[in-house]
């Protein structure tokens, strides 16, 4: 058994359409660290902004029975919550989600006669977790959940704030029979 030396890779000419006719390896680089830069600029938001969603619309409906707060982003968001007494709080953890001017419209979209939500808190929690606190004025049974894209809306977080106890219709009929 004969051993051969090694081949000596400084004679091997680099990967076709990638050696320039005068610049050797330095131009190479170069080249390629141009190609990934251009890449990079060219990839879309969402990559630079490490997949996190961005808000779309955020929209609340206050009624009688219930407020609805609907967060429309472009893509899917998953949320936890838990509730705090004495006062009243919801406290809304979003996942893969960063402050962004569009979710600090939220603080300004309820109004003063809201039945149920009193104020409006956000920030960024962690780098990846946005914290919603909505300070409430009576205790409430939360829904949230989330809704697929359809038609013209993309995906929607959504909580729905009814009251704890609900209100007895008779007295609800009376209240709206003795309005002027």
């Amino acid at each position: 058994m004969t051993l051969k030396p090694p081949r000596s890779t400084a004679s091997r000419s680099p990967p076709r359409g990638l050696s320039a006719p005068s610049g050797g390896r330095a131009t190479l680089t170069r080249r390629l660290s141009l190609g990934v830069l251009a890449l990079l600029l060219k990839a879309p938001d969402t990559l630079a902004a490490g997949g996190r969603a961005n808000i779309v619309a955020v929209r609340v409906w206050p009624a009688d029975d219930y407020t609805r707060v609907t967060i429309e982003s472009d893509q899917p968001l998953a949320a936890k919550h838990f509730l705090v007494d004495s006062p009243h709080r919801l406290v809304i953890d979003v996942t893969g989600l960063a402050l962004s001017p569009g979710l600090k419209e939220l603080i300004g979209k309820v109004k003063p006669d809201d039945p149920y939500i009193a104020g409006v808190r956000v920030g960024q929690n962690t780098p990846t977790v946005v914290r919603i606190v909505l300070d409430l004025k009576k205790a409430v049974a939360p829904q949230i959940f989330t809704l697929a894209p359809v038609a013209a809306y993309r995906h929607r977080l959504v909580f729905d704030l009814r009251p704890r106890v609900e209100a007895d219709p008779l007295v609800a009929l009376t209240k709206e029979h003795d309005k002027p």
